[in-house]
């Protein structure tokens, strides 16, 4: 595909699709029309951003999103009810009820406005996801993250739709440097673990 293509699968503008490359819009502009040729880095992180993007925007229940954000299903289930997670109602029904399917980019939005590990005013902010690039000491953060969360590699590149659990063990040994999509859902891991800390230490 080319980098047009698969902006517009992405059904993004070019300069939406400019800034999430994180290249200026002129630059990005010729490449788009064709009259510059894309390199082969700029194809895999346009390609990544595209599964990334398709990925956020895929509709799954409540219960698999809960359990892969690591928050309880009852409190999807009650976002969902007062309107601070947008959800989808389909055809189908559990017990009588229709049930209700969410993205991860809501999910994400519902966790940046509105989630606490515990319902309480003392409770802390959850941090919004860093709008950063890649650190240079991506490999030790990604080792500390996963021995707190106590799973394999394998576990972690399920949780953030890796491959499998080679690509976690290239980013580990430092032989690939992950891209900012999946930087950005191992920060997700890390904003909701701290969270889980925080809360566990509440008075």
């Amino acid at each position: 595909m080319t980098i047009r293509e698969i902006r517009q699968s992405a059904r993004l503008s070019q300069r939406a699709f400019a800034e999430r490359l994180k290249i200026p819009l002129q630059t990005y502009r010729p490449i788009d029309s064709g009259r510059r040729k894309a390199s082969s880095q700029l194809l895999q992180r346009a390609t990544e951003l595209l599964e990334g993007h398709h990925r956020d925007l895929e509709l799954k229940t409540l219960d698999a999103l809960a359990d892969e954000y690591d928050i309880h299903p009852r409190t999807l289930r009650a976002a969902a009810r007062d309107g601070r997670l947008q959800v989808s109602l389909t055809t189908r029904s559990v017990f009588g009820r229709p049930l209700r399917l969410a993205t991860r980019s809501s999910v994400d939005a519902f966790v940046r406005r509105h989630y606490r590990q515990r319902y309480s005013r003392f409770a802390p902010p959850l941090p919004t996801l860093p709008r950063t690039t890649v650190p240079t000491n991506f490999a030790s953060r990604i080792i500390g993250l996963r021995l707190r969360l106590r799973i394999t590699q394998a576990e972690l590149a399920r949780r953030i739709g890796a491959a499998n659990k080679a690509v976690i063990y290239q980013w580990e040994s430092r032989k690939r440097r992950p891209s900012i999509v999946f930087w950005t859902r191992i920060e997700r891991l890390a904003i909701c673990l701290r969270a889980t800390d925080a809360g566990r230490f509440l008075p």
